[in-house]
């Protein structure tokens, strides 16, 4: 029977990475050059005491490949010859998505700090981007057929040429509650990928955000963003424990006002944020955006206006949410789950799949 496999954020509790369904337990640490993930050694930790197989992660900001990889090491570089190391690799906050190489720095600039090769996490069209890691990176392909919440494997009917295999394939999200994985490697062959010389590992430990003094009561997003760049927030790990679930639009807004940004990557941003329930509603919700109000509203407006959950739908692009990988769906479908643009769509309770709202059409 193949290995069993979770990958899990802050996102997911600690206890989570102690589950006793599983083999083996991948760990968010790093994403960018400003976030670690702050439950990380907690989690891992726990993976490793409950004697899991381990491995950890970077998500790809689209910033400087070499200075990323960098700061993935620095913030995890004691988990590596015992865990396995991998680069995800998927559009959502990634500035340089669509961008052949970035990957392949990224990887080599860890294989020069460590000596261990980093799988890819990706869906087939971030296989176009990196096919130049073939002979490097094992592939983690992203790809639900039918997002079910069981560990039954469903057929794998996808091409990821130029790899001839997978060493991981998550399979299913469970309707968004549990990412699940399977190996196709023996834990023996998986701890080889984690430590191919056979080099010592010290005790793991990774940094941990501390918090500084800043008070976000009554502020709008643009006045903390105006704070942010006059020094008056820290930095790094500290801004993201300090500005919390704000800090995405905060940071958003100041890549606008210096110009590294554009004002619709902006408003797709806070848009996101806004349908998750970050900003409140009302005159809370204009407080908080300020100017960037109106423009956000309308993106919401004209996005998630009329498919709510529980609506009848038909699906106008058949791809799945976030891998963009093709889906056989017909007919109407109901909406189960509704979360930003993620929609699950399904007959009755039956889960059929994951799906943008902007690629649905009400019955």
């Amino acid at each position: 029977m193949s290995l069993k496999f979770i990958d899990i954020s802050s996102h997911n509790t600690v206890v989570e990475a102690g589950r006793a369904d599983v083999d083996g337990v991948i760990v968010k640490t790093t994403q960018g050059t400003n976030y670690v993930n702050p439950r990380a050694d907690q989690q891992y930790q726990l993976a490793k005491k409950s004697g899991k197989l381990l491995g950890i992660y970077h998500y790809a900001g689209g910033g400087d490949p070499v200075a990323e990889a960098n700061y993935f090491y620095a913030n995890s570089k004691n988990y590596f010859h015992e865990a396995v190391p991998a680069l995800d690799w998927e559009s959502y906050q990634n500035a340089s998505w669509g961008q052949s190489g970035w990957g392949e720095k990224f990887v080599n600039r860890i294989h020069e700090l460590t000596g261990v090769w980093c799988l890819l996490y990706t869906g087939l069209e971030g296989i176009r981007h990196n096919q130049s890691l073939v002979t490097k990176s094992g592939l983690w392909f992203a790809g639900y057929p039918d997002n079910r919440a069981s560990w039954s494997l469903p057929t794998f009917n996808y091409s990821i040429s130029p790899w001839k295999t997978y060493t991981l394939w998550q399979f299913t999200s469970s309707g968004g509650v549990l990412d699940r994985n399977t190996a196709a490697v023996d834990a023996k062959g998986w701890k080889s990928i984690a430590n191919p010389t056979g080099a010592s590992t010290p005790k793991p430990v990774v940094s941990t955000p501390k918090p500084a003094i800043y008070s976000i009561a009554g502020k709008s997003l643009e006045q903390m963003a105006n704070d942010v760049i006059a020094g008056k927030v820290g930095s790094g790990n500290d801004r993201v424990t300090i500005l919390g679930k704000y800090y995405t639009g905060v940071q958003a807004i100041i890549n606008y006002k210096l110009k590294s940004g554009s004002l619709a990557l902006t408003n797709s941003v806070l848009k996101s944020e806004v349908l998750q329930g970050d900003y409140g509603a009302g005159d809370t919700r204009k407080k908080l955006l300020g100017s960037f109000y109106t423009s956000v509203q309308a993106l919401i407006n004209g996005v998630t206006r009329t498919v709510k959950k529980g609506s009848k739908v038909t699906v106008t692009k058949a791809v799945a949410y976030k891998t963009n990988t093709k889906l056989s769906v017909s007919g109407t479908y109901d909406v189960i789950e509704l979360q930003g643009n993620r929609a699950v769509i399904g007959k009755g309770k039956a889960v059929t799949a994951a799906i943008d709202v902007r690629n649905l059409k009400l019955v």
